[in-house]
């Protein structure tokens, strides 16, 4: 018996899924998954088959606020939960991918003695991976640097793990499903599963601007799509793009998206030049800027700053790549060689290690 722990954001999610994936294909092993008792992780262990467990949970902050003390009594239940849970089911290893949901879950396993394998998908690790750390036997990275916070013993860089959706995309599905024609370059912005309110205006007021010169393909996130834009020529708006993900990703020659380490290593993976836009620190704790800033710095994407994004720059930002497609390429050559890939590989086998 597997437990995994984790949810909340593609950025958790989807990981799990890669690695839910990957532990399927080497045989008939039990998973469970723990997860926010309202979390959109719910939506994908159904999808995988995979039982799933809620739990009760609270946001960890590093600044005062009224919440901490209804999250602390939230965090308390979630491990007393986890631990029945556990206790129930007694897996060989709990693998958790980090996050403020994972964190009730990793206490009740070390405190029923239960191994704890952990992942950290940003350059610079969150709060809830550095209590986490205390009680994981392996911490896996995706980012050699982030080795510096963590036990050097206990530390494996194994890079972030990859959907298959990424993996078997196909660039004439892409163009298929998204009803464009090959005589034109194709962008695609993603707006993320929680979509990107000031991505989304800098495309809107793109699309006021005049006729585009290329292919747009625009995820909004889910509950966003806005119906004045509804049939302008060369544009495709999208809530959410689940099957189809790989394919549209591989139909596109720029991606301009948020700087999550998910993202970006599905950018590196199908060696797409890409338009990175990383959350402010005024909405984060400042991990996407570090992420953004590591790409940019080894010449692997361009970066616009959030306070800095409208419709005119995007444009002209877009334009004027498109206008050189040998350093476009350049660019998704080095996002592809700069990230370790096979970190679902590597995980699982870390898994199934302490199964056997």
């Amino acid at each position: 018996m597997i437990a995994i722990t984790g949810g909340g954001t593609g950025g958790h999610i989807f990981p799990n899924a890669a690695i839910i994936e990957e532990l399927n294909k080497r045989g008939a092993i039990d998973i469970i998954w723990i997860g926010a008792k309202h979390g959109k992780e719910l939506e994908w262990a159904r999808k995988l088959n995979v039982p799933f467990f809620g739990i009760n949970t609270g946001k960890l902050r590093r600044y005062f606020s009224i919440k901490n003390f209804s999250d602390v009594l939230g965090v308390i239940t979630g491990i007393i939960q986890s631990f029945f849970i556990l206790l129930r089911h007694r897996p060989s290893v709990l693998f958790s991918k980090g996050g403020f949901v994972s964190v009730p879950p990793v206490v009740a396993s070390w405190l029923l003695r239960v191994p704890v394998v952990t992942h950290e998908s940003d350059i610079d690790p969150g709060l809830a991976t550095k209590i986490i750390a205390r009680f994981a036997k392996v911490i896996c990275v995706s980012f050699e640097k982030t080795s510096d916070y963590f036990s050097l013993k206990r530390t494996v860089h194994t890079g972030n793990p990859v959907r298959s959706l990424i993996k078997n995309g196909d660039r004439k599905k892409g163009l298929q499903y998204l009803g464009f024609k090959e005589d034109l370059p194709v962008v695609f912005v993603m707006g993320g599963s929680q979509g990107a309110s000031s991505i989304n205006k800098a495309v809107h007021e793109m699309c006021k601007s005049g006729e585009l010169n290329f292919n747009l393909v625009h995820q909004y996130g889910r509950g966003n799509l806005d119906n004045n834009f509804s049939g302008k020529k060369r544009y495709v708006q999208m809530e959410f793009i689940e099957k189809e993900i790989g394919d549209v990703t591989a139909a596109a020659d720029i991606v301009i998206s948020r700087a999550g380490a998910g993202a970006i290593f599905e950018i590196g993976y199908m060696k797409k030049p890409s338009i990175l836009v990383p959350l402010p620190k005024s909405k984060s704790r400042g991990e996407q800027l570090a992420n953004a800033r590591y790409f940019e710095k080894n010449q692997a994407s361009v970066i616009i700053r959030d306070e800095n994004l409208n419709g005119d720059v995007m444009h002209e930002l877009i334009n004027r790549l498109l206008s050189d497609r040998k350093s476009l390429k350049m660019i998704g050559e080095r996002a592809g060689s700069l990230l370790k890939f096979g970190a679902e590989k590597s995980i699982a086998d870390i898994i199934i290690g302490y199964c056997n």
